[in-house]
Order: C-alpha cells, then structure tokens, then sequence
C-alpha cells in the first residue's frame, strides 16, 4: 500500500499504466525505462502480476545482461567459510606482502644509517596553561546579587569590547599564519639527494606532489608551483612536469608551461594531458597556429577526444585555415656581405639578330668596294667595327650624292 501524499512510482517515473502489458513489453528496446517497469511490476504498488515480471526481466537480460536490478546481496564470507584453495591463495599473498613491506623497512634503515645527516631537532609542543585566563574570567564575571555592579554595567560597550577582542584575535591570526610561509624550514639540499636511494627518491618525491596537489587545491599556486619544482629535483618525471605545467597555466607562465609540457612528452610521447595542457598554453599565448597543430596529433593518437574536439571547433572560428594541399615555403636570407652575379637573374626573352652587317655592306656596295677578306688573326668582331668605322670616311669621298647614301642607310 502506498501512503496518502507520496507518490507511486508509476507516477514518480511517469511511465504510462499501458505500458505495463506483454505485448509493449516484447516490442520495447529503451532498458533503462524495462529496468523501471520491473522495478513497479517488483514492487506490487500496482499489483501483483509474475508472469509480465518474469517476461519482462528475460527482455531485460537480452537488451541489458549487467543490469543493477539483478544484483543480488550476499553475505560476507568468513575464514571457515572458505574453501582450501582461496584460502591458501588469500594467506599467499598476504605472506607476500608482509614480507616486502619488511624488505622496505630493513632498506630504508640500512640507507639512513649509512648517511651521515645532520637533522634539525624534533620540535616540542609547548605546554599552555589557560588556569590564570579562567581566573580572571571568573573574577570578572558579576554574580546575580552585585546590583550595583549590574546597574553601572553597559552591555554596548562590552559587545563593542568582544568586537574588537575578536578583531585582534583575527589580526594576530593572519601574522602568525604569514610568519609561517616567511620560516624557512631546513630540508634535505640537492646534493644529498643523489646519495639515497631510488626508493627514498620516490618517496620523498611522492610527499611534494601530495603537498602539491593540496595547495593546488585551495588554489594557491605559488605554493604548489614550488613543491611541484622540489618533487622535479628530487626525482624528475612526466607526472611531476605534468603539474607544474598547469600551476604555470594558473600563474600565466604560458611559456615556462610549454617547457614543462615538452619535458613531460620526452619521457612520455603520447601523454595527452601533457599535449592538451601545450595545446591550452599555446591558445592563451596568442599561437592559435600552433596550437592548432598540438590538437591534431592529439586526434591522431585518439580520434574521440571531447576536449581536442571543442578547442578545434573554436579555433577553427578564430584562425584562417590554410587551403587543401597547402604547404609552407621555406625562406633564406641572403646575408649582406655575399656578392651576388646579378648577370645570371637576367635571361633574355628574345634573342634578335644584328644588322650591323648587312648596313656595313650595303654601304660599301654603294662606294664601289668589295667587301674585305678577313686577315690572319682577326675576329668577325674585329671586322664588323672596321666595316662600321672606315667604310663612312671612304663613302665620302666615293659617293656622287649625299642623297643616295642616306637613302640607302634608311632603306
């Protein structure tokens, strides 16, 4: 029976009454709305009907074998419960473990002794002692008969006293707590770190991150900046970078993040967080290009990735894309001080004939003399600047007219 004022599940889940039928029932495909359907079928609010529960648990089964509603409870075996071989395999491994957490210690012993490192003393809580504060308190404090006391009592300067009391207190709150960040704490320096271990590296390394990972946080960053940088020293790896690139995200050190981004791909080329915090670093550093680039080995490597996704989506609304088959071109600088033949830029189109040769003989035609032959030793260059200098002077002499040989030059 369901109680006045609460809702059935029927009406919880809004799943109409017919759709509790058979026929519905083989014909549904949506498992989440067959697990709410059995659950109301379970849970007899509408009445009790095991023939359409059974029918619809095997439709169930058959769309959604893992389903939650057919997890059943059972009890917690005990040691005597057990049969011999889990047991055996339970006091095995339990044997196997003990045992290596005893080699870890006799190790970690063994390589503090053999370092000889001068530790800064335990700190010893200081004992306080509120009796005298819890005195004055009760001295001070007016007892129900004092009337006199009680009519010279003004109850606004003692709230304007509790209100400054509090102020001090918070006031001495915050220098003690910015005194803390100001001591500087002996530590363990660099080059005793080469001399423990690799366990003891990763160990200490492991409590910076954990601090890191604290102050990171309640978002101060300068803190885990630093312990992030304290866990690189000790024992550098992709984790470590990885860190310190989004506290130099948060701090807007884009260039310093890339630089850790890169260190983290070295150790570990296909670390997509490491790409995906370059590609963010790149887009806040105003390399939208470049970014871009980041996010598309980010898609090779895991063509479904929701976050390389997006930022591509909105880069490509923000950058101009280059063309299909684009590519870029290679630019050299000459340098200043190289001569350059600037003879070989210059190719001609058209290579045109000399009439040189042809005037030199048409010239000599008219002054009535036969063209000369070539001498020994003398170039057809030699001879076309002879024809070219002396025929004029002898058709001066020769010509009848000075018409007749400027008719024949212009001809």
């Amino acid at each position: 029976m369901v109680r006045k004022g609460k809702k059935t599940l029927l009406e919880k889940w809004e799943i109409p009454i017919n759709h509790l039928d058979f026929d519905y029932v083989k014909q549904c495909t949506d498992s989440k709305e067959l697990e709410r359907i059995c659950l109301i079928l379970r849970s007899g609010e509408e009445g009790y009907y095991p023939d359409l529960t059974k029918c619809t648990e095997d439709r169930l089964k058959c769309l959604k074998p893992n389903s939650k509603i057919f997890r059943t409870d059972t009890l917690v075996l005990r040691q005597g419960q057990l049969d011999q071989e889990t047991s055996r395999e339970i006091r095995q491994n339990l044997a196997e473990f003990t045992q290596s957490a005893k080699q870890k210690e006799n190790d970690l012993k063994k390589s503090r002794n053999s370092l000889d490192i001068d530790y800064p003393p335990v700190r010893q809580p200081r004992e306080t002692s509120n009796a005298g504060n819890s005195r004055k308190k009760s001295e001070d404090r007016i007892k129900s008969f004092e009337y006199q006391k009680w009519d010279k009592y003004d109850a606004d300067a003692e709230v304007l006293k509790l209100d400054l009391q509090e102020e001090i207190q918070k006031e001495q709150i915050e220098r003690e707590q910015s005194q803390k960040k100001k001591v500087i704490i002996e530590e363990i320096v660099s080059p005793i770190w080469g001399k423990l271990t690799k366990m003891e590296r990763e160990e200490l390394a492991l409590k910076h991150k954990i601090k890191g990972n604290e102050y990171f946080k309640t978002n101060d960053f300068e803190d885990a900046h630093r312990e992030y940088t304290k866990c690189i020293e000790i024992n550098p790896s992709a984790v470590g970078f990885n860190n310190r690139a989004i506290a130099n995200i948060k701090l807007n050190r884009f260039k310093e993040a890339i630089e850790d981004c890169d260190e983290c791909l070295k150790l570990e080329p296909k670390n997509l967080k490491a790409l995906l915090r370059k590609a963010q670093a790149l887009q806040l550093d105003d390399c939208k290009r470049s970014a871009y680039e980041v996010l598309q080995e980010i898609l090779e490597i895991d063509p479904e990735n929701s976050s390389a996704l997006k930022s591509i989506a909105k880069l490509k609304q923000e950058i101009p894309l280059p063309p299909k088959g684009a590519f870029r071109m290679k630019i050299e600088q000459i340098p200043e001080e190289s001569e350059v033949d600037l003879s070989k830029l210059i190719v001609p189109n058209k290579i045109v004939k000399s009439k040189i040769s042809t005037v030199a003989q048409n010239i000599g035609k008219i002054c009535g003399r036969a063209p000369e032959k070539r001498k020994e030793g003398q170039t057809t260059h030699d001879k076309k600047i002879d024809d070219i200098v002396l025929t004029p002077l002898r058709a001066a002499n020769a010509c009848e007219s000075r018409e007749a040989f400027i008719e024949e030059i212009f001809d």
